[in-house]
């Protein structure tokens, strides 16, 4: 979302995202997400037919934070390991810096399971994310399985990430996600 003071489409998908992480998605009402944001309902279906609009949208966003990640590479001669760390440490960043987000996760994850829209907007996700990562790995001099390494990496920072969300006190994903993938480089003696 963009900085200075947001637009009302963006106060009602900030609002609503408070409210689907804090509640619930089933138990938030097009009402109580307009009544967050200060818009009123009129308002709110400006910009959206339902909620189940405002979630896909969340859903996009999410998507472009995953793109937005994919070019945002500095590869210059560092390894395939190298890269997809500091890729990770990026990811884990900015969610961290945007909790909501992060809780929004397995909200995303919990609709995607009822929703064939939802599901196909959470595929385009996990294949932007994977698509990054198999572009940073491109990025290396390294001969590496880009597409195979790139479905790993998404894999561990999503548990790792997933993880957080449900016991933050337990999971720090910017101290854990250096340590496994040095892990995973190692060979067995």
């Amino acid at each position: 979302m963009r900085k200075g003071k947001p637009s009302t489409r963006d106060r009602i998908l900030e609002a609503a995202l408070r409210l689907f992480s804090s509640r619930g998605y089933e138990r938030v009402s097009v009402t109580a997400i307009a009544q967050e944001a200060g818009v009123s309902r009129p308002s709110f279906y400006r910009y959206f037919r339902n909620k189940r609009d405002v979630l896909l949208a969340l859903l996009r966003n999410w998507h472009d934070l995953m793109e937005w990640i994919r070019r945002s590479g500095e590869p210059e001669g560092r390894s395939a390991w190298e890269l997809l760390e500091a890729g990770g440490l990026r990811v884990i960043d900015s969610l961290l810096a945007t909790p909501v987000l992060l809780r929004a996760e397995l909200l995303f994850l919990h609709h995607a399971t009822h929703d064939p829209e939802a599901r196909k907007a959470l595929a385009a996700t996990f294949k932007a994310a994977r698509a990054a990562a198999r572009d940073l790995v491109e990025l290396s001099p390294d001969p590496v399985d880009a597409d195979t390494l790139s479905v790993f990496a998404v894999a561990l920072l999503e548990g790792l990430l997933i993880q957080h969300a449900v016991d933050p006190e337990a999971i720090d994903p910017a101290a854990l996600w250096p340590r496994l993938l040095h892990l995973c480089q190692e060979k067995p003696a």
